[in-house]
């Protein structure tokens, strides 16, 4: 049974993990887009976002990484 529970927390784990690197992935495209365009305010906009998805996706790793290792022990 803790088998089946593990696999579940892994699949859900590479799910939000997908969605939080695709996000990621996005927002570095919209600031390169407005950079090349020569929009510094929106490009400064996005800069902060961009920070703020590879902070969370951070905190996220974090997280989980804590959770599995008071699961090993």
């Amino acid at each position: 049974m803790d088998a089946i529970y593990d696999e579940e927390n892994a699949n859900a784990y590479l799910e939000v993990m997908e969605r939080l690197c695709r996000e990621y992935g996005e927002a570095l495209r919209a600031y390169d887009r407005a950079k090349e365009a020569g929009d510094p305010d929106v490009a400064s906009k996005l800069e902060l976002v961009v920070a703020e998805k590879s902070s969370v996706m951070q905190a996220y790793m974090e997280r989980n990484q804590k959770g599995t290792e008071a699961a090993m022990h």
